[in-house]
């Protein structure tokens, strides 16, 4: 029997983490940067379980919209990267997901990222003041801490949907 084969798209504001949360989950990953900022795309591939995922890193600015709009379609799940100690960023994110990936149904789980540093919103006053409804996981992605934790939830997101789809035929 084949392997699932998953799309995941990372995206969110500019400076984020996307590149560093790509890059922690799969080893083996590339970004497409100049400057210090993703210009293209970051992309990484591994195995979950009995699945292959293949990871689309966006860039964070609003003139590569269109880029994040084509990395985004038909994406079976989404890792909304955001830093949690800069909310200022936050409106952008919630715009990138429902107006340039055009994605409200996709499911998706929100990275707090950054909670290292001092100023980082916990995760329930990020998801608070985020006003979704979708997971928000408090991450670390230079350390690592909790990447694995939001993929995880992602997937099971994915596998519940994918069981919905199943029973509405």
């Amino acid at each position: 029997m084949a392997k699932k084969a998953y799309k995941l798209v990372v995206t969110g504001p500019y400076w984020a983490g996307k590149s560093t949360l790509v890059r922690s989950l799969c080893k083996d990953s590339f970004s497409i940067d100049a400057q210090g900022t993703t210009i293209v795309m970051d992309y990484g591939k591994r195995a979950y379980q009995e699945m292959d995922i293949s990871l689309f890193g966006t860039p964070g600015q609003s003139r590569f919209n269109k880029m994040i709009e084509m990395l985004g379609k038909d994406a079976d799940g989404i890792l909304l990267v955001i830093d949690s100690a800069y909310p200022e960023t936050w409106p952008y994110a919630v715009t990138m997901i429902k107006e340039v990936m055009k994605a409200e149904n996709t499911p998706c789980v929100v990275c707090a990222n950054k909670q290292d540093l001092p100023k980082a919103w916990s995760p329930d006053i990020v998801k608070k003041n985020l006003g979704v409804l979708n997971p928000v996981i408090g991450t670390v992605a230079l350390t690592g801490k909790n990447v694995e934790t939001a993929l995880e939830s992602l997937m099971k997101l994915i596998e519940e949907e994918k069981g919905k789809e199943k029973r509405d035929v």
